[in-house]
């Protein structure tokens, strides 16, 4: 053990992760909330990782009493430490070239522009965004949004599909007419996300680490979809959710049923490393390749 470090900080993914197993739909169980607090009473560092808005940081403080730092928006914007580190914006130019190339699949498909403000903006009007969140607020669409001079750009695209089986055409239809300007991901078999090119969560977490000065042992990573692989496959600690698709599982190295099981098992692995003679569990994360990954 005297070769491993501790490790200090987990990133987590929250649809399908860490508000996964939970009776309401995107909410966080109580064993993954208590687990969180152990973590952090333990002195270590917990981040969320989320195609979600920045806003959402501000949420889980105010309804779980959770302080943590946020990758937001696959990356495009993050918060370390109460500061805002970078922010970076989908402009006119490629939003008005996004209207033009939907235009011929109105009727398959709707985006939304993920900006931290009250109102969101839509491609269409009562459309499957709506839809498919009917509590929000709806005013303007995009075109309207961008004829007028604006103070803030979208840090992220969020696109619904009405039929999940055209999926794979439309990440290669707006990742061929992007390549090189937008990066263009999923975190659902009908969802299409895109932010600016060089955005992810991987890649968020990696320049984080080098800023908080820690090594890519130091970190473990946990998600369940497309948009999560990158961050998982950038460190040698990444997990999948049992429950994630077997496509997804395929791809990580190891994989596990919850947030709390992961933060559990850090905890004793740091344990171990501490005080190398106790019995705590040695054997992470080799243990999740054996008992939970069934690609092994």
């Amino acid at each position: 053990m005297k070769d491993r470090k501790p490790i200090r900080l987990i990133a987590s993914d929250l649809d399908g992760t860490l508000y996964h197993g939970a009776q309401e739909l995107g909410k966080m169980t109580p064993a993954n909330r208590d687990a969180i607090i152990r973590w952090k009473d333990a002195g270590n560092r917990f981040l969320i990782a989320t195609g979600r808005r920045a806003c959402t940081r501000e949420e889980i403080i105010r309804d779980y009493a959770v302080d943590c730092d946020i990758i937001a928006c696959n990356g495009a914007k993050v918060i370390l430490n109460d500061q805002l580190l970078w922010s970076r914006e989908v402009m006119p130019p490629e939003l008005n070239e996004l209207c033009d190339l939907c235009e011929p699949f109105r009727d398959e498909l709707d985006f939304v522009l993920d900006i931290d403000i009250t109102e969101r903006i839509t491609y269409q009007a009562d459309s499957l965004i709506q839809k498919r969140f009917p509590e929000d607020l709806y005013l303007r669409q995009v075109r309207d949004y961008l004829n007028q001079p604006q103070t803030a750009y979208p840090n992220k695209i969020f696109m619904i599909l009405a039929d999940p089986a055209r999926l794979p055409f439309f990440l290669d239809y707006f990742g061929k007419h992007f390549q090189g300007r937008l990066a263009v991901t999923s975190s659902g078999p009908d969802l299409v996300e895109m932010s600016c090119a060089g955005c992810s969560k991987g890649a968020a977490l990696l320049e984080i680490l080098d800023r908080l000065g820690l090594d890519r042992k130091q970190a473990a990573a946990i998600g369940d979809e497309q948009n999560d692989l990158d961050m998982l496959q950038s460190i040698p600690y990444g997990f999948a959710m049992n429950s994630a698709r077997p496509a997804i599982k395929a791809q990580v190295p190891y994989s596990v049923d919850s947030v709390h099981d992961l933060i559990d098992a850090c905890l004793r692995y740091n344990a171990a490393c501490e005080q190398p003679s106790a019995a705590n569990d040695r054997n992470f994360p080799e243990n999740f390749r054996s008992s939970h990954t069934s690609i092994y």
